[in-house]
């Protein structure tokens, strides 16, 4: 009997939990503005669906950024993945990403996207305001960065932008950022309805031979 019992609350408890299914954490296309999850800082602004640069250039010593606070907290991984566009000075004015789980950012915090080869060594103020490396020079495309290592956590994640001598270019801008990950299903599986089910059915049928041994004792 304990054990049919055991093996109703090990269902119960999956029924409650469910399994891990993949979900969006959060989506941005610009179109609409900033959330309440979302600053603004230097020379970045909102407009034509973008983020960034939206004057057509940028200017010497600039520090600029977007940033977004993500709930990981119930993530068990995640992944994110934008749209840049930039031209700049190649190596000396760059943007990359950093997080932060206190509020405090620094060159040390630096996120890496899954695909580096347009990643570049960086140089001057680009390199000591965002550390070592970062997107630079001419070049467009999809990026992508692995955030499980921050799963279960919230975290603020900044798109930051430094330059150097704005010799030429027009800057940067992001688009259709996109977070997913694998979040608890409050929907159970096939097998967790089968498993509480047979595990409630054994439960009873214990309890009813238990009656009846007792009735006939």
């Amino acid at each position: 009997m304990k054990t049919s019992i055991l093996l109703a609350a090990v269902a119960a408890s999956a029924l409650m939990t469910g399994a891990a299914q993949a979900a969006t954490i959060f989506s941005q296309n610009f179109n609409t503005g900033l959330g309440a999850n979302e600053s603004l800082g230097g020379k970045f602004s909102v407009g034509g669906g973008t983020v960034g640069h939206q004057g057509g250039v940028y200017t010497n010593n600039e520090y600029s950024f977007y940033q977004v606070r993500l709930d990981l907290t119930k993530a068990t991984d995640a992944l994110l993945a934008f749209d840049y566009d930039i031209v700049s000075e190649y190596g000396y004015d760059a943007f990359n990403l950093a997080f932060s789980t206190s509020g405090v950012f620094g060159p040390g915090a630096m996120l890496t996207p899954a695909s580096s080869d347009t990643y570049y060594n960086l140089s001057g103020r680009a390199a000591t305001l965002l550390g070592g490396k970062g997107y630079s020079g001419t070049q467009s495309g999809r990026a992508t960065y692995d955030l499980s290592a921050l799963a279960g956590q919230v975290v603020d994640i900044r798109f930051q932008f430094a330059s150097d001598y704005a010799a030429l270019g027009r800057g940067v801008k992001f688009d259709n950022l996109l977070v997913t990950g694998a979040m608890p299903s409050a929907v159970p599986e096939p097998a967790t309805w089968a498993m509480m089910i047979m595990g409630f059915g054994l439960a009873g049928t214990a309890i009813r031979n238990r009656r009846r041994s007792l009735a006939f004792g």
